[in-house]
């Protein structure tokens, strides 16, 4: 294993980019599930999708600086 992947900025950055793909996981699930009732929920699945989804794809572009490649200009 690459010394780069035991700092705790590289183990924070995956927890992060972990973390939003179980939450894009678990909302996409909450939203396919059928409804019972026609009343709206209470969570917004979709907005909070794109808003984990953003900061997990920010999270992997972090991963990817930290593992050397380069990214941008």
């Amino acid at each position: 294993m690459p010394d780069y992947a035991l700092t705790p900025e590289f183990l924070t950055t995956f927890a992060v980019f972990a973390a939003c793909l179980a939450g894009v996981g678990a909302l996409a699930w909450l939203e396919k599930r059928p409804r019972v009732t026609l009343q709206p929920r209470l969570l917004p699945t979709t907005p909070l999708m794109l808003a984990a989804g953003f900061v997990g794809l920010l999270a992997l572009v972090h991963l990817l600086n930290l593992a050397g490649v380069h990214t941008g200009r």
